[in-house]
């Protein structure tokens, strides 16, 4: 896998300010997550360590940041050293991750979908799947499957657009484009079909999978409007997914 981070950490970061990312992704995310109160949690593709952070401040007992980023994982401890969580962070590829312990609950704003091939994909699930015990949860934000390949537009207002390799079949680029600022910033992930998703975590060891639809702080429509909203949520370019161990 690339490390396409690297170069773009700062601007990503910035990006989560957005109101986007704070109403739907944030909220959704969170309220995906729940009750983390005494909870361990390895927070995978986390960036440069924000809902680590969040995750923290909520009351998890244990927190673990991994990324394959090294320049995320730089600003992850830099955070973490200006302002002290007893959050750990761990550089490293999923698909290669070590046995890190045991963990109630594992969660990642973005991975999945990062693999380039079906294998990657699978090795993804086993290495998320072997860290959690029976009645363990995996949550994230994924790539909508189910999205129309014509219609990866109409994004723009939101501060960002995507573009899809046709025709698309398991494993096609895509490709975002974000504004952080005045800074226009790029990075790519990987279409699969859910099918392809639920085949893989079935075989890593995932007893139940649901598919989630995003949700949307009342607080944004209280700033925003109801109007503004419903370009993303008409046409949402990603979806929540939880996993369980039985």
């Amino acid at each position: 896998m690339s490390t396409q981070y690297d170069s773009i950490a700062e601007h990503y970061r910035r990006s989560k300010t957005s109101p986007l990312r704070t109403y739907i992704e944030a909220y959704t995310f969170l309220q995906f997550a729940g009750d983390v109160r005494g909870k361990r949690v390895l927070d995978l593709a986390c960036g440069e360590g924000f809902y680590s952070r969040q995750l923290k401040s909520l009351g998890a007992a244990r927190v673990v940041g991994v990324d394959i980023s090294a320049e995320m994982i730089r600003l992850a401890e830099d955070q973490e050293a200006a302002e002290p969580q007893g959050i750990e962070y761990v550089c490293a590829d999923v698909c290669e991750l070590d046995n890190l312990g045991e963990f109630d609950l594992v969660v990642a704003a973005y991975l999945l979908h990062y693999a380039a091939s079906e294998n990657e994909l699978r090795r993804m699930c086993i290495n998320v799947r072997k860290h959690l015990p029976a009645g363990g949860r995996f949550i994230t934000l994924n790539e909508n499957p189910n999205q129309s390949a014509n219609d990866y537009r109409g994004y723009e207002q939101y501060g960002f657009n995507k573009t899809v390799e046709v025709p698309r079949v398991d494993g096609s680029l895509i490709t975002y484009w974000m504004v952080a600022g005045r800074e226009l910033f790029k990075f790519e992930a990987h279409h699969f079909a859910q099918s392809t998703y639920e085949t893989a975590l079935q075989d890593a060891g995932f007893s139940s999978i649901s598919w989630q639809p995003l949700q949307l702080d009342p607080q944004g429509v209280t700033e925003h409007g109801n109007d503004y909203w419903q370009e993303y949520l008409r046409n949402p370019p990603v979806v929540g997914l939880e996993c369980r161990v039985s």
